[in-house]
């Protein structure tokens, strides 16, 4: 399954234009949205690229050739005319693919005939002298005629045989976009969807106002919150060193936020959001209730898991617990 899908991939990266689309849909889907800009620009920047190409080289043929619209002339490239109109090919021959050789008798001499043959075409056709001298190009003289006769048919066009291909500098730098968004796609295709997932379930976690002036004005607490830290710091490692567990852990219900800090990817502003919660709704009932109510994400979950731990209060307790003073931040 994961061959097939690699192949998939690989396969809509290396078309171009259509794999910056995927790109940038797939990267709109998964909320990457960077990856979706990126994307996005690649498409524009190779597409306004080949345009400009276009028309330059489009302004280099009617200068060339000196007409005044494109459609009024008509190149043929090579061997193209037996392509596109083979009713006007003249290169085409019975004798089989391979070298030949040929003496004939022209007013009274003789020349060879030295001829290269394709698929049933020439490929190239030179008349020598017994001395070995060039006399003639057979098969250039055969491409002429190919185009003198589809003059006669087209009397309205300006009919040129060229073996000059223009580019411009823009191509060039249109086929390295072209090269940079295949690449862009393959990895922005290959990035697991549940990642992203986790990534963005775990940023959408946003403090209250009240947490935020908390963590501004944090700086500036006075030394009696600093003092009730410390000694609600004590007392957790107190209760930690009487438990029977060789494991350390952190118990949702009584910890406070340096000992929420302390754990593997939470934060002081996500250990706040913990306090908050608890002491707004009630203590937490399991450990899957907290990672339920605090919106953890699976990545972190797996994280947190074995580092918490849960102490079951009676009701009054809660009752005392709630009664307690409630610091004003």
């Amino acid at each position: 399954m994961k061959t097939l899908k690699l192949i998939s991939i690989i396969v809509i990266s290396i078309i171009p234009f259509l794999n910056s689309v995927v790109a940038t849909s797939y990267a709109i889907f998964s909320k990457r949205y960077r990856a979706a800009v990126y994307a996005a620009l690649f498409l524009i920047t190779t597409f306004v690229l080949f345009e400009m190409d276009r028309y330059s080289t489009n302004q280099h043929i009617l200068k060339k050739y000196d007409v005044e619209n494109r459609s009024d002339l008509r190149i043929f490239y090579f061997e193209d005319i037996s392509f596109s109109y083979p009713e006007y090919s003249l290169i085409k021959t019975t004798l089989p693919n391979g070298y030949h050789e040929e003496i004939k008798k022209e007013n009274g001499k003789e020349y060879v005939h030295k001829i290269s043959v394709l698929d049933g075409k020439y490929e190239s056709y030179l008349i020598e002298d017994k001395e070995g001298n060039i006399i003639g190009n057979k098969l250039k003289k055969l491409y002429n005629q190919q185009l003198e006769n589809y003059k006669k048919d087209h009397p309205n066009k300006k009919v040129v045989f060229s073996d000059e291909i223009y580019s411009t500098y823009y191509s060039s730098v249109a086929v390295i976009f072209v090269l940079l968004s295949m690449i862009h796609c393959f990895f922005t295709l290959r990035k697991d969807k549940e990642e992203t997932v986790d990534q963005s379930s775990q940023m959408r976690i946003r403090p209250s106002r009240e947490i935020q002036k908390v963590v501004e004005n944090e700086k500036n607490l006075n030394t009696s919150i600093e003092h009730l830290l410390e000694d609600e710091k004590d007392l957790e490692i107190v209760s930690t060193t009487t438990t029977t567990t060789t494991t350390k852990t952190v118990d949702v219900n009584k910890a406070d936020q340096s000992a929420f800090s302390q754990l593997e990817g939470v934060s002081s502003i996500q250990a706040l959001y913990f306090i908050k919660e608890r002491e707004d709704h009630g203590n937490y009932t399991s450990i899957s209730n907290f990672f339920e109510r605090n919106s953890i994400s699976k990545h972190l979950k797996n994280k947190l898991n074995p580092l918490l731990s849960i102490t079951e209060q009676s009701s009054s307790e809660e009752k005392k617990d709630r009664r307690g003073r409630i610091l004003d931040f």
